[in-house]
Formats: structure tokens, sequence, C-alpha cells
């Protein structure tokens, strides 16, 4: 197989990981699908069970694609995107903390128009050539809807290395306007991640400039490096459900 079809719910998964887990988990995906190889035996007890909750679509979606069918169940019921055998060739070429990087940015871009700016300028050129592929499969896309083309936002991946978080005080003291996610985002370089599938309603709902105001005080908020894992903390502590 030269492609197959990435669903939403990968992508979920793969948020959800950090990026050394989630670089093993998308290698296992491709080499399966790629390769026909199964999983390798030194997968986490935590990764296996995500690759248990997906097995049986890779599986029942890679015999329909086998046979020159489309797979209309499941694309029916998830969001998805065409994958391509070059993404996981730029994947061969990276260790596996960066594959996990560069997959969930891929993702990001496909699902949630986020266009990333890597800090390691390899991993940048590499998406920069796969990009071609992304760009033409959202034409294709688009092409079969109606409506205006959506606004591209940056979203800043952090460097594989740790870095040292930058201070907070400074920008939770924002002036009257109302911070957005991507102002938010621009003023935490610190944060990785992003927000795709289930979680994108964030980016609407949430009101930013009190989640920057929360995290200048809050010390738990400030340990939190992934974005998804910092909305879910404030909206437990700060947003009372109804």
């Amino acid at each position: 197989m030269e492609q197959f079809t990435f669903y939403e719910l990968y992508a979920d998964i793969l948020q959800n990981m950090d990026d050394i887990s989630a670089g093993k988990l998308a290698n296992c995906i491709c080499a399966y699908e790629f390769e026909d190889r199964e999983p390798e035996k030194e997968l986490s007890d935590k990764e296996n069970f995500y690759w248990s909750n997906i097995a049986d679509i890779l599986q029942e979606v890679k015999e329909t694609e086998s046979a020159g069918k489309i797979p209309k169940k499941y694309n029916l019921q998830s969001r998805h995107f065409t994958f391509y055998e070059t993404y996981y060739n730029a994947m061969k070429l990276m260790n596996i903390c960066k594959r996990g990087v560069f997959v969930k940015a891929i993702c990001a871009y496909m699902f949630g128009n986020e266009e990333p700016k890597f800090a390691d300028r390899t991993i940048q050129g590499y998406f920069n050539l796969c990009k071609r592929k992304m760009d033409l499969s959202k034409r294709r896309k688009a092409s079969g809807r109606t409506g205006g083309a959506q606004k591209k936002q940056v979203c800043v991946v952090s460097p594989i290395e740790d870095t040292i978080p930058m201070p907070q005080g400074i920008q939770a003291d924002a002036p009257q306007e109302k911070l957005t996610y991507e102002d938010f985002r621009a003023a935490h370089s610190d944060i990785q991640g992003s927000l795709f599938g289930n979680a994108e309603r964030y980016k609407s709902e949430l009101n930013w400039s009190d989640v920057a105001a929360k995290r200048a005080t809050d010390e738990e908020l400030q340990k939190e490096r992934n974005i998804f894992y910092l909305v879910r903390s404030y909206e437990q502590k700060y947003m009372q459900k109804p």
C-alpha cells in the first residue's frame, strides 16, 4: 500500500501520549499499513492497550482498501485524511521521539488547520516537503464541500529538548483586551501540543484571558506543559459544571 486512511480516533490517542509513546504507536500503525508488520513486543502496557483498541479498525480498513474499495462505514463516522507512505519515509529518518512530534504536527495540521513551527530545522524541512501532499488532500476534500477555505493558524511546536519555562507573571497582567487561543499560545511558548478533535472546542469556549491569569498564580497549572492537560486541569478546577 502507498497510502491509508488515518482517522481522528488515532489522532486523539496520540494527542494524549507523550512524544516517545506517540512515536512508537505511530510507527506501529505505519509499519502495519505499509510493511505488513505487527507491533513489536517492546510496547508498554499502556501503548499496547491503545493499540488493542484500534487494531480491529486498522485490519478491517486495510482489507477494504487493499481490495480497492472505500471504507465508507468508518469514513462517515469520523473525520479522516489520507496518510501517504512518504510521511512514513520521513519518520524513518528521525528518532522515535521526533517521530511522535512529527505525526502529532501532521494531525494538528490536517484536523485543526494549525501550521506548526518546529524548533528543529530538520523536522521542519521534512514537514515542508510532506506538506505538498497534505495540501493536495485538503484541496481534494475542500472541492467536495461548499464555503470558503479555513484560515490557517500558527501552532508553535516546542523543542524536543527540555526548555526553561518563561516567566508567566507578565503575560497574566494582560490589558483589558480579551485573549484568543492564538494569543495565549504565542505568549506561552513553553507549552507544547495542540487541541484538535473533541478538544478543539476549547479554543472558542474558554476565556483565555482567565486561563492566563489563573496559570500565573496556580502552581498546579504552571506544572502543565501540554495544552490539552492544561485546559483539562483548568476546566476541572475553575469551571462549574451544570
